[in-house]
């Protein structure tokens, strides 16, 4: 192996052929090139070649680079005069695509991402980077936070998937994708936890916020009916924020237990996240015991809140069985989870993780401006890391 510095940006290796021929590369950040090859053929001099972003059609190309200044004068300003102010922007309503957040470029999603990495799920090791600290929002990626909590509560024993979660006014309010779970209506913690994953349920999402809180604060059995859910939704999403803290995620805000934008009527902010700190939520889940059953699974039949069968399709069209009628996406052998997202206001995001030779790798794509292009990107990266890892 032969490791060069090329100014800033970096690239590494992706799969390397068995007679050391070079298959492609995929770019990270502020790390050693690696070169594959046979002893001779490394002792000669390469020149490094960027690698080209994830494939994407020429339209949906960005540069890094940033635009030239234009070449015409800026026009002369008479001593004293004022120059003309920007009209201020009208009010943005609680639905309306919002601000970028802050220290991010550009006004809402991007083409390909606002924020992608890759990472060996074991070591930490940055596999690609680009954009990788810049802030966006999550939508239902946020929902891994709850997922990991809940898991964390039913390890420490404070209580069982098999106990039941009731659901209060507040949870049953929530917007679609849900399981329609009504005020006072009772669902497993393990089928809540399959919806949460599978269906990406916002109901699912809170309801399983305020059954931890609950359980957290010494309540016994489901909340009680005339409980008020936004209450217990506040300390859980108290708890979101410093269980980040300790995984080292600065960068991340949670607002909320599913990623869903602020209502009208709410004045909490938008949960804000980016790639590198989502990968390490992701490193912590892929190693709790039990966590990839609910991440890997593409269908599941659950009792919903009325003691019905409730059928669940995944969002995530990368896992074996899964199959995406767009065509965007295809199943990726080893895939065994995990989240996708989507608002009009963040754009399309995922969170993906797969093994090759016991090797594990996690990639995660915030912000895309559209799912295809999310697709085209995360798939690229997924394949690449799986070969990088495969072959060290």
């Amino acid at each position: 192996m032969l490791m060069k510095r090329h100014n800033r940006r970096v690239f590494l290796l992706a799969g390397i052929a068995a007679a050391g021929t070079v298959l492609a590369v995929a770019p990270i950040k502020k790390g050693p090139i690696i070169i594959g090859g046979s002893p001779a053929a490394a002792a000669q001099p390469r020149s490094a070649q960027p690698a080209a972003r994830p494939a994407l059609k020429p339209a949906q190309r960005q540069s890094s680079r940033p635009a030239a200044r234009s070449a015409q004068p800026r026009a002369a300003v008479r001593p004293g005069a004022r120059r003309a102010q920007p009209p201020k922007p009208a009010a943005v309503g609680a639905r309306s695509t919002p601000p970028p957040p802050t220290g991010s470029p550009g006004n809402g999603p991007r083409v390909p991402y606002r924020s992608a990495i890759a990472v060996d799920a074991d070591s930490g090791r940055v596999l690609f980077a680009d954009h990788e600290r810049t802030t966006a929002y999550p939508a239902s990626v946020t929902k891994l936070m709850t997922f990991l909590l809940v898991m964390e509560d039913v390890r420490a024993g404070l209580y069982g998937l098999s106990d039941s979660a009731a659901a209060s006014a507040y949870a049953a309010s929530m917007e679609p994708s849900k399981v329609g779970i009504l005020p006072g209506q009772t669902m497993t913690v393990e089928d809540l936890l399959f919806a949460l994953m599978v269906k990406s349920a916002n109901d699912a999402a809170v309801v399983l916020a305020e059954h931890s809180a609950w359980a957290r604060s010494g309540g016994k059995g489901p909340l009680p009916p005339d409980a008020k859910g936004r209450t217990w939704v506040d300390a859980f999403v108290a708890r979101m924020n410093r269980r980040a803290h300790e995984l080292g995620m600065d960068s991340t805000r949670y607002a909320s237990p599913n990623g869903l934008p602020p209502g009208a009527k709410e004045k909490r902010g938008f949960d804000i996240s980016t790639a590198a700190d989502i990968s390490k939520l992701c490193r912590h889940v892929v190693h709790i015991p039990g966590a990839l059953k609910f991440t890997s699974c593409a269908a599941r039949t659950v009792t919903d809140g009325a003691k019905k069968p409730f059928a669940l399709g995944t969002h995530n069209y990368f896992l074996p069985g899964s199959h995406d009628k767009d065509g965007y996406a295809r199943p990726v052998p080893g895939c065994d989870g995990l989240k996708t997202g989507y608002t009009a206001a963040s754009g399309s995001s995922i969170a993906l993780t797969a093994s090759r030779n016991g090797r594990r790798v996690v990639v995660v794509v915030l912000g895309s401006a559209g799912r295809q292009t999310r697709e085209t990107a995360a798939g690229n990266i997924l394949r690449d890391a799986l070969g990088a890892v495969s072959v060290w």
